[in-house]
């Protein structure tokens, strides 16, 4: 959308630019000293600084498109690399992992111990991917999210693991 109104503005400018030199080349024909009013040079020059600067900010606008794309596509690699390494749950391993300083690849053996990767796996004690006590998983920064939950899961194991807490994992 930014593009089409850039190319509208421009091209009003362009279309103004020449209606104006050849407006001052058909007063030109009839002057008689064949000077052009100083008036159409300044009225020239500005239009062509209008232009050159709608012009660069196009490109701006461009590159940074193109850098946005770039983030996106390196985003989705990362997700996927996840997701291949992981399964489903890999983006939420490895973003808890790296928020907390922990091993993606340790806390998946922990869930998949636990739970095969079920969110809603419950043992009638125990609930969700890292079989969390329902009283333990309060007492975690994510403790409001329900408790089947697997992102909040994820989170909150991790968390517990940066303070010291694997040993509460049987599977650990």
């Amino acid at each position: 959308m930014r593009y089409v109104a850039l190319a509208v503005i421009i091209g009003t400018l362009v279309v103004s630019l020449v209606v104006f030199v050849s407006t001052a080349a058909a007063g030109d024909a009839g002057n008689e000293a064949g000077a052009v009013p100083d008036t159409t040079e300044v009225e020239t020059d500005r239009l062509t600084d209008s232009f050159m600067k709608l012009s660069e900010a196009q490109n701006q606008a461009y590159q940074a498109t193109l850098r946005q794309k770039e983030l996106e596509s390196q985003l989705e690699r990362r997700r996927q690399e996840a997701v291949d390494r992981f399964g489903q749950w890999g983006p939420e391993l490895v973003e808890a992992a790296e928020a907390y300083g922990q091993d993606p690849a340790e806390l998946y053996r922990v869930m998949y111990c636990e739970s095969k990767g079920d969110p809603y796996a419950d043992n009638g004690v125990n609930k969700g991917l890292f079989q969390f006590h329902p009283g333990t998983f309060a007492g975690t920064p994510y403790g409001s999210a329900s408790i089947y939950d697997g992102r909040s899961q994820i989170f909150a194991a991790a968390w517990m693991w940066s303070q010291g807490r694997q040993g509460e994992w049987t599977c650990f």
